[in-house]
Parts: C-alpha cells; sequence; structure tokens
C-alpha cells in the first residue's frame, strides 16, 4: 500500500521509532512544502523538526507557505520498490483529486510499473483519509484480495469531516476553496465552518465572530458524532480504533479540552484519539486550526 502524508497517520500508528520502522508494506509519500525559497520533504523524518518550526513562525508572520502535489517520479520510485520487493499489486491511497494533483501524479506513475496499481481517490483528506489507509492496511493483512482492499478504502470518503479555520486567506491563496466561498469569510465578521462534500471543502454554517464559531462548530461535531455512536455501536471496549479524531496545530491541550468538552457532552463512551495536522495541510489552513473527523458508524479501520 501507498498513501501521502496528507492521510495525517498518527506516528504511533506509523511505527516510527518502532524496531523495523515503519509498518510493513506500506509506504507514505511525502508532499512538498515550501515556506519562502526553502523546499522541505517532510517524509524525511530528520526534516519535520525544522520544518515544523520553520512553517510556525512562517505562518504567523504572514509570509509565502506553498506546497506541491508530489512528483510522477516520486511515485515511481516507491511503486518500483515495491515491486521489487515482490509485492504482486499496489493499493496507493490519496486525499481528494478535487483539493489536490496528488491522485493524478500516482495515475501517471503506475504507467510501466508490471504489477498492478490501482489508485483510490478517497474523495476526501486528513485522518478521514487516514482510517481509509488504516483499514484497508488491516483488510490486506488479514488476507483480503485486492478488490476488497480498494474498496475498503474507499469507505474513507463516508467519515464526516468538520474544520474550524480562522482565516481563510491560506485556503483561498492555495486555491484549496472556491473564491465566493473565501469570499463569504471576508464579509461581516462570518467566520464559516467547513466540510468536505463531494471531495470539495463547502461551507457547512456561517456563525458571525470567533466565539460563535468555535461553539458552534463543538455543536456540529458533537451532534455528528452521538448520532454515529447511536446508529452504529461505536468501538469495541479497549479498542484503539478512534470515534472521533481532532486535529490542531501546535495546541495539543486545546485539543484535548475540545475532545473532553465534546465527548462529556455528547458521547461519553465514545473513543476519540488526537493528532496534529500534518504540515502539508497546516500550510493551508494556518494557525488557529481545529479539525474534526467522526468515523462513519460500524467502519472499523
Amino acid at each position: 500500500m501507498v498513501t501521502d502524508d496528507a492521510a495525517a497517520l498518527p506516528a504511533t500508528w506509523l511505527g516510527r521509532g518502532g524496531a523495523d520502522g515503519a509498518r510493513a508494506g506500506l509506504q507514505v509519500v511525502g508532499m512538498p512544502v515550501m515556506v519562502d525559497h526553502q523546499i522541505f520533504a517532510p517524509s524525511q523524518a530528520s526534516e519535520e523538526p525544522d520544518l515544523a518550526r520553520s512553517l510556525l513562525v512562517a505562518l504567523a508572520e504572514g509570509r509565502k507557505v506553498t506546497t506541491s502535489r508530489p512528483s510522477p517520479g516520486q511515485f515511481r520510485r516507491v511503486y518500483l520498490q515495491l515491486q521489487e520487493q515482490g509485492y504482486e499489486a499496489i493499493v496507493s491511497v490519496h486525499l481528494s483529486a478535487e483539493l489536490s494533483g496528488t491522485v493524478s501524479s500516482a495515475r501517471i506513475a503506475r504507467r510501466g510499473i508490471t504489477i498492478p496499481v490501482t489508485v483510490v481517490d478517497t474523495r476526501t483528506v486528513a485522518m478521514a483519509q487516514g482510517l481509509g489507509v488504516q483499514a484497508a492496511w488491516n483488510a490486506a493483512a488479514h488476507g483480503a484480495d485486492m478488490a476488497q482492499v480498494v474498496q475498503t478504502a474507499r469507505t474513507a470518503a463516508q467519515h464526516q469531516v468538520f474544520l474550524y479555520v480562522p482565516s481563510l486567506e491560506q485556503l483561498k491563496r492555495g486555491g484549496r476553496l472556491a473564491p465566493s466561498v473565501a469570499r463569504v469569510g471576508s464579509m461581516l465578521q462570518i467566520k464559516p465552518l467547513l466540510t468536505v462534500q463531494g471531495g470539495r471543502l463547502v461551507v457547512a454554517e456561517t456563525p458571525r465572530t470567533a466565539v460563535k464559531a468555535k461553539a458552534r462548530f463543538r455543536a456540529l461535531v458533537g451532534s455528528a458524532l452521538e448520532a454515529a455512536i447511536s446508529v452504529g455501536s461505536g468501538s469495541a471496549v479497549g479498542s484503539p480504533e478512534p470515534d472521533l479524531v481532532v486535529h490542531h496545530l501546535a495546541d495539543p491541550d486545546g485539543a484535548h479540552d475540545l475532545v473532553g468538552d465534546v465527548t462529556e457532552q455528547y458521547a461519553p463512551d465514545a473513543v476519540a484519539e488526537v493528532v496534529e495536522i500534518p504540515p502539508v495541510l497546516a500550510a493551508h489552513v494556518g494557525i488557529g486550526v481545529r479539525a474534526a473527523v467522526i468515523r462513519h458508524p460500524n467502519l472499523q479501520p
């Protein structure tokens, strides 16, 4: 399996620092992040601390931060490596093609690869994509065939995503948000709450002021979590799979507070996880972002 770092997979799940340093049979292709004129490749673990520091400073100072899709050459090298290691097929699982050209690069790269390569557009991003990757990897590890692994990866689109972004400027600048949506965010102190629909970022609600937006964000996430738990069975007792994932940027305490508030009021038995948003996404949403992913009922990673 192959994915990209927009999946926001936790380092603990990936196995970084473990005995083999990674999940067997899983490769994560990093997306280049540019801070001013310096290019970082976040797939290189040695560069991650430098990127995190540089990114936070640049965002705080309003400097230019951009990203790029992985090149077809990056994917081709990974596919060839897996082919040479003896794998019989590859499932390549990526963020929405509406948000990035990553899927296109992967499809170009698979040309000429001898073994079958199926590229999956998850139509989502962050740990919604990540839950799809985890589910597909688990399916493959338990003997599922390629068609079953692909179908499992596609369940990622069923997980709900909500975002609170204090400023839409970075999303507008990077072209990840329709101009009409960006204009809404500049009107009358409106702080749009965003969600993912059809693979795109769209407005879920348009509260005014940051205080009201944060309150509505908490309520939206809580209501969605409560509904998901009531429809499904939730995670099994003692299971590590989360019903809720909260993303943050350099604010773990705030994220844990949000988890506590939401679960206490709406779903006390829910399993929740806090995951820092990866640099490639942080570059577009900026400081102060809060994102939440609610696992679809009965879809176990």
